[in-house]
This record gives structure tokens, C-alpha cells and sequence, in this order.
């Protein structure tokens, strides 16, 4: 499009309009074209590509105890309710002891008269081992006296064994926690009378407890024990939870062709609870592996003939110029591409934010230069997966 003006001399003249605009707002084209563009921009680094297969699983209690009375009797006191938390060793409810603490009083009955009897056959074989010496008594004496000690003290110690048998029956007349959790279930009320096949709790460990994944068959051999995962839960939205897979079951659903793959999840903040759903993004592939050249997915523009490219920011401060240099990508690794042609090196600074109307050779003004997401120990940060996690969540 193009505007008519006339000259000093009365002739019509055509200027475009985009020129004229510029000589009406007083600035001259050229120094408009020289502007310096803002762009933000990010360094061309070498890393491992990661790919990542993200996964849907289910929070489930690492241990989780139907407890039962070892011995019977009468329930006089339960001391827990459905939602509780215990610790270790807490007692969860007593039976009824009257008889129990019977019988433990005569076994001690017992082992007193015991021990007065060991005493005596004692004192009589170091008196008959005396008189022996003295050749005062024959030997068969000495050696009947000897074995009448041996007999006392064996039944002594049969006594004392019966009294701590009486003991521990005792102490298991109150049922503890087996392990420090959460009482899901309670069975049982004061006044019943309980054998030792009935449940009377259900303890679930709550601090620690584990993420159930089915992984399907054709990624089972590449998700490793140890492996970095991340977790998010609908709960906290934003949020993602750094893990690593504790177990890989080699045990097939045959329906749904998938292996159970486990993940111990620490739950010290009380933040998580048995039955919640997880998303689970596992990290793929050999740590390894050998180093590629990684490029945020931002940094590529691509244009209508199928070809793609970055632009390269080069040159010194304040004459920064932005040049574009056709590249051919790769793999995805998370929030990165990888660079497998192309003449773009490590460390070198690409646009990843206002690439879009670039111009060979033009200006650039960096306003900020953004981090590359990479792996950490094993862990990437939340983004994007890659070909495979878009053919898993398929």
C-alpha cells in the first residue's frame, strides 16, 4: 500500500506508508529497523536425554495388621478408637487378668519353695562331700546327696520357667501396637468375650506408606530400581513430590498386560493418605548414556516448509545481533529438544522467548537468560515427557 504526497515542485510522489508514518512521527526508517529487539534467551547445554513416562497410581499402606488377641478372655478396657494414631507398643486393650494374676502368684509360690529346697539339697551334699573326705560316710552317701542337688535344682528351674510362662501370659493380656499407625478399624467392645482367631484391629502405618503403579509390559524392563520419579497429587495442585522406585513385581495382570512397580513415599507431614491417587512421571533411560546437545522446546521456530531453526545470539555487548541457523531435532527431554545437525555448540545463546519476528542481523537486547531444566541426581524437574510419554498417556 502506498501513500501520494507532493514534492517542493508541485509533482505527485508515492512513498509507502509504513515510511511515511515513520517521516509524520519524526523517527527515520533506518533507525527504526535498528532497533534492539528484547528477547530472552537460554544456553545450548550437553546432558543425557531423559525420557520420562508418566503413569497413574494408587497410595496404599506399606504395612497394614489385622491384630488379634494371643490369648483369650474378657475385654475390660478398650483404649483406642477408629482414627487414632498409636505409637509402637501402645496399649490398644486389656483383658480381663484376675485369674491370670492367680496363677502367676502360685507359680511364684512355687519357685520361693523351690529355691528353699535347691538351698537344702545343696547344704547337704557340701556336708556329705566333708564327711566323705573325713572318711566318715561312704561315697554312695556322698553321690546320693549330690544327685538329690541336681534333682532340686532342675526342678527349680522348671519352676522359674512356669513362672515367666505365667509372666508372659500376663503381659499379652494387654494387646499393643505392633508398629506406630493409624487404627482404620475396630472390631471389638468392651464386655466381649474374644479368642485368639478374632480380629480386633486394623493398624495401617501411615509415615511411610507406598504408591502402586501399574507399569505396562513394554516399559517394564526400562523402568529401573532406583529409578527418579516424580509425584503429583489432585491435593496440591502445583506440587510434585521427588521419589525413586523401590520395587519392580515381576508379576503380571494378564488382563491388563501390566507389572506392579512400588515406590516408597515418605509421609512424615502427615500430607498423604492410603486410597489417594498419584500421578506418577518416571525418568527412563540409562544415567549413563552419553551426552547430547539440549535446546529448550521454545528456542525452535518452525517454519512453513517444514524446516526449523534457532537464532543465535552473537556478538559483544550492546551490538548483540541475532542470526538464524536451521537445525535438526531429536528426542525430547523434558522441557528440551535435542540438537542432532545443526551448527549450534554448547554454551552458545539462543532465543527462547521473541524468536518470532526475528530478522537475520537484527539488534537484540537480552533481558534475561533463562535456566535450562536438566535432571538432578537422577531427578527432572515438571515438564513435558517425550515421545514415549505421549505414547503411554495414549
Amino acid at each position: 500500500m502506498r501513500a501520494c504526497w507532493i514534492d517542493a515542485k508541485g509533482a505527485w510522489r508515492l512513498l509507502p506508508l509504513l515510511a511515511l508514518s515513520q517521516v509524520l512521527a519524526g523517527e527515520p526508517v533506518a533507525a527504526r529497523e535498528d532497533r534492539a529487539a528484547p528477547v530472552k534467551v537460554a544456553r545450548a547445554v550437553m546432558a543425557p536425554v531423559r525420557e520420562e513416562l508418566p503413569l497413574t497410581g494408587s497410595v496404599t499402606a506399606r504395612r497394614l495388621s489385622r491384630i488379634a488377641p494371643v490369648v483369650e478372655g474378657l475385654v475390660v478396657a478398650v483404649r483406642v478408637d477408629e482414627g487414632d494414631e498409636v505409637r509402637q507398643g501402645e496399649v490398644l486393650l486389656e483383658l480381663d487378668r484376675k485369674i491370670a494374676d492367680l496363677e502367676y502368684a502360685g507359680a511364684q509360690a512355687q519357685v520361693k519353695e523351690a529355691q528353699a529346697q535347691a538351698a537344702e539339697a545343696a547344704r547337704q551334699r557340701d556336708e556329705a562331700a566333708e564327711l566323705m573326705k573325713k572318711k566318715h560316710i561312704a561315697s554312695t552317701r556322698y553321690e546320693a546327696a549330690q544327685a538329690a542337688a541336681e534333682v532340686s535344682a532342675a526342678a527349680l528351674e522348671r519352676l522359674q520357667a512356669e513362672q515367666r510362662r505365667q509372666a508372659e501370659l500376663l503381659r499379652r493380656r494387654a494387646v499393643r501396637a505392633p508398629f506406630a499407625g493409624v487404627i482404620t478399624k475396630k472390631m471389638i467392645e468392651e464386655g466381649e468375650w474374644v479368642k485368639t482367631d478374632a480380629n480386633l484391629f486394623e493398624l495401617a502405618e501411615v509415615r511411610r506408606l507406598r504408591v502402586i503403579v501399574p507399569v505396562p509390559q513394554f516399559y517394564f524392563s526400562e523402568v529401573r530400581v532406583g529409578a527418579a520419579a516424580r509425584i503429583a497429587f489432585d491435593a496440591y495442585p502445583g506440587r510434585s513430590f521427588p521419589a525413586s522406585v523401590s520395587m519392580k513385581v515381576p508379576l503380571s495382570n494378564e488382563a491388563a498386560r501390566t507389572f506392579p512397580v512400588r515406590i516408597d513415599l515418605e509421609n512424615e507431614a502427615g500430607l498423604f493418605a492410603p486410597g489417594m491417587s498419584a500421578r506418577v512421571v518416571f525418568q527412563l533411560g540409562d544415567p549413563a548414556a552419553e551426552l547430547s546437545l539440549l535446546l529448550p522446546r521454545d528456542a525452535i521456530v518452525r517454519r512453513a516448509d517444514g524446516s526449523q531453526v534457532v537464532w543465535v545470539v552473537r556478538g559483544e555487548a550492546g551490538r548483540l545481533r541475532a542470526q538464524p541457523v536451521e537445525v535438526q531435532t531429536g528426542r525430547a527431554s523434558q522441557e528440551n529438544i535435542e540438537i542432532i545437525a545443526g551448527a549450534v555448540r554448547a554454551g552458545d545463546r539462543v532465543v527462547a522467548r521473541g524468536n518470532e519476528i526475528l530478522r537475520p542481523g537484527q539488534l537484540v537486547e537480552i533481558k534475561e537468560e533463562l535456566p535450562v531444566n536438566l535432571p538432578l541426581s537422577g531427578l527432572g524437574v515438571a515438564g513435558a515427557g517425550g515421545p514415549r510419554a505421549a505414547a503411554a498417556s495414549n
